[in-house]
């Protein structure tokens, strides 16, 4: 009898030099706009140090909360042959990717594999659930490539070694082939 088979992971997307060029600028824009609004007040003569408080904290709101809708946490919930793809945005907000079976894939393998170049390029919607946009080619990045409602959708994610099984099972035909690592038998301690 088979046994179920349930496999969660998530992988947080880490930012890159580009939103980090971003969040700079963007911190040093609210630095000046806060000193121009209280700077305000002394040129004026006027105290509206009130307004000018509002005012800042209004940017500063701002800030934060465009910083913290770049937080993107992909998730993956493998349950028997059905998977389900999520991300949660900005650690509050959870948008469904995409459904399938694993015995839809045409193909599941590491994208070191000869064919990942050309299935991305065929395919219609690319979706990398990795640490960085722009992931390493190895043997630790494997891919899904599947059809779904005439789609060609290639999503890319963190590979862990208990995932291999499960493809194996629900889809052998086209599952990369690999050497599952053998692991030696515990030896039972003989009675003296």
């Amino acid at each position: 009898m088979l046994q179920d088979s349930f496999i969660e992971t998530s992988v947080k997307r880490k930012n890159g030099l580009t939103e980090v060029i971003f969040n700079t600028f963007l911190i040093a824009i609210a630095i000046v706009a806060i000193f121009f609004a209280f700077f305000v007040n002394f040129l004026i003569g006027e105290n509206y140090f009130f307004i000018s408080g509002i005012v800042s904290f209004g940017i500063v709101a701002g800030v934060v909360i465009l910083i913290k809708r770049q937080s993107k946490i992909y998730e993956i919930e493998i349950s028997n042959d059905l998977v389900d793809c999520a991300t949660i945005l900005g650690d509050n907000k959870r948008e469904e990717l995409v459904s399938f079976s694993l015995k839809d894939c045409e193909y599941i393998g590491p994208v070191t594999s000869d064919r990942f170049n050309s299935d991305k390029e065929s395919a219609n919607i690319v979706i990398k659930m990795t640490e960085y946009k722009q992931f390493d080619i190895d043997d630790n990045h494997w891919y899904w490539l599947f059809t779904d409602e005439g789609m060609k959708i290639l999503i890319v994610f963190m590979y862990k070694e208990e995932m291999y099984p499960v493809f194996r099972r629900y889809n052998p035909r086209n599952t990369k082939p690999m050497a599952m690592p053998h692991k030696p038998k515990e030896k039972e301690k003989e009675d003296e």
